[in-house]
Parts: structure tokens; C-alpha cells; sequence
């Protein structure tokens, strides 16, 4: 069947497509009855084997025919965590201009950005901490997508989604700088902006902490030993300790006793008292 696929307007080959057909439409009915997501990609995950022999046949034959299967096949292999087999696809649909099924109503470049960036940034937002998705894949998609037509919101995700995965490593911290600041440039609502200054503050940061790892922090070890050494040498000496190495604080306590100028006038006092006693004596006498 799959090397039938490469034949072109062959009654074998419409067959062969038709038989594919229902055989899609019996499987969407299966998944229709699937409320869960998480279920809905573990059936996928298993449908898609049963697809895979035309899948291979398509891309083989690189007929760039219009292929429903083939497409709505792409997008099960998002869904079920098979990036990298989407994206095989998607270079082969992108490249023929196939479009999508009528149901997802997007551009294939549209459709492969949101269906792939969505689940990653629901996953950051979860625990920021951890890729879900290897940054070379993203990095393949805005390669294959960088001349397609799409929203600036989309693309704006896709840029959203290298960023995250390229924070997480300090050789590419810049690189995710640049991402994530194109992606508000394109949408100003896409939520990045406390990320760009927290990136920007740990950039800055890890530039100076280089900058100063052969002079400022060497100073600061030599203060903090310093300072260890004074408590040390205060604990075990004591009070008695503290008042012999240091005299100065001791000597300084006796500023205050300068005012004995002012107990002159006291002697003053103590003075006109005796003039006047001598004066009362004299008057007396």
C-alpha cells in the first residue's frame, strides 16, 4: 500500500487513499468518545502505528499529492509526544503547500506552531525549572516556519518557547534574551515581561561576579578573616582581655571629667565664701 502511494491517478492508488480515509474517520469517531486529553494521545500513540507504512510511502515518494491522512497523522504525532516525527511531516506539507483538514481551520505553519507551543508552555508553567521539549527541535520548527504567514501571537509563542528552554542553560541565556524579547515585540500580551527582567538581572549579575572574581571577592575574604580573627581573640580573652588590648575606649570614658573646669566655679565659690567670711571677720573685728 505505501508503494502504491507514489503512483499518481492510478485507480490503485485512489483506493488505496479511500481506504486510508475511512479507516481515519472510524479512528476520529473512536477518539470523539474520549473525553480526556491525556487518554485521547495515549490512543493516538497507538493509532499512529497502523499509519505509519503510507506515512513513509507519502514522504518517499514526494508527490506533494493533497493528503488528509497524512496531515491530520502529523498533528496525532503532537498529540501523542512525537515532535520529531511532526515535524518530518511538516517539512514535507510545508514544502508542497498541502493544507490542513478543514476541522483545524489554520494555515499547516499555524497549526504546527500552536499545537506544538501550547502543551510546552502549559508544561513551564507548571515547573519553569524543566524542558519538556529538546530546544533543538523548537529551533527546527522556527527554521522550517521563518518564512510561512502566520499571527504575530503565534509566533510570539514559539519564540516564547525557545526562550524558556534556553534560560535554563547560562551558555544561552543571551540567545533566550533575544528570543524572549522578540516574542513581546510581536505581542506585547504574551507574558514575558518579568521574565526578560529577571533574565536580565541574572545576565547582569553573572557578568559582574566575573568581573570582580580577581579583585572584589579576594578583599572580601581578607575583611571577613579579619573579622573572624577579632572574635576569636575576644571570646577567649574576656572582659579583662578586651580592656587591656584596647585602652583607648577606657581612656575616652574620662573625657566627660573634663567638665572639672566647671567645678571652678565651685572653688569660686567656695572663695567669694571665704572673702566673705574674712570680710565678716574683718567687720566684726
Amino acid at each position: 500500500m505505501a508503494a502504491r502511494r507514489g503512483e499518481q491517478n492510478t485507480f490503485g492508488d485512489f483506493t488505496a487513499y479511500e481506504q486510508m480515509l475511512h479507516r481515519l474517520r472510524i479512528d476520529k469517531v473512536k477518539l470523539q468518545n474520549i473525553q480526556s486529553d491525556t487518554a485521547k494521545g495515549a490512543v493516538k500513540r497507538n493509532l499512529i502505528a497502523g499509519y505509519q507504512g503510507w506515512v513513509d510511502g507519502a514522504l518517499n515518494a514526494d508527490t506533494g499529492q493533497a493528503d488528509d491522512v497524512l496531515t491530520t497523522v502529523m498533528i496525532w504525532n503532537i498529540d501523542a509526544g512525537n515532535i520529531e516525527e511532526a515535524l518530518r511531516i511538516g517539512e514535507y506539507v510545508l514544502r508542497h503547500g498541502l493544507s490542513m483538514p478543514d476541522q483545524y481551520k489554520r494555515t499547516t505553519a499555524t497549526a504546527l506552531v500552536d499545537e506544538i507551543c501550547d502543551p510546552i508552555l502549559t508544561a513551564f508553567s507548571r515547573d519553569p525549572r524543566i524542558a519538556p521539549v529538546d530546544q533543538a527541535l523548537l529551533l527546527r520548527l522556527d527554521a522550517m516556519t521563518t518564512d510561512e504567514d502566520m499571527p504575530d501571537q503565534v509566533r510570539a509563542k514559539l519564540f516564547k518557547a525557545i526562550g524558556y528552554c534556553q534560560r535554563l542553560q547560562p551558555a544561552t541565556c543571551e540567545s533566550a534574551l533575544a528570543y524572549l524579547q522578540q516574542a513581546i515585540t510581536l505581542f506585547n500580551g504574551i507574558g514575558v515581561k518579568r521574565d526578560i527582567e529577571n533574565l536580565m538581572r541574572a545576565i547582569k549579575k553573572g557578568a559582574t561576579t566575573d568581573g570582580q572574581s580577581d579583585g572584589g571577592t579576594g578583599g572580601d575574604v581578607d575583611n571577613v578573616g579579619d573579622a573572624g580573627s577579632s572574635d576569636a581573640n575576644t571570646g577567649p580573652d574576656g572582659g579583662t582581655g578586651n580592656a587591656s588590648q584596647n585602652p583607648e575606649p577606657t581612656a575616652k570614658p574620662a573625657a566627660p571629667k573634663k567638665p572639672a573646669a566647671a567645678k571652678k566655679p565651685a572653688a569660686s565659690t567656695k572663695t567669694r565664701a571665704g572673702n566673705q567670711n574674712s570680710r565678716s571677720v574683718k567687720t566684726k573685728q
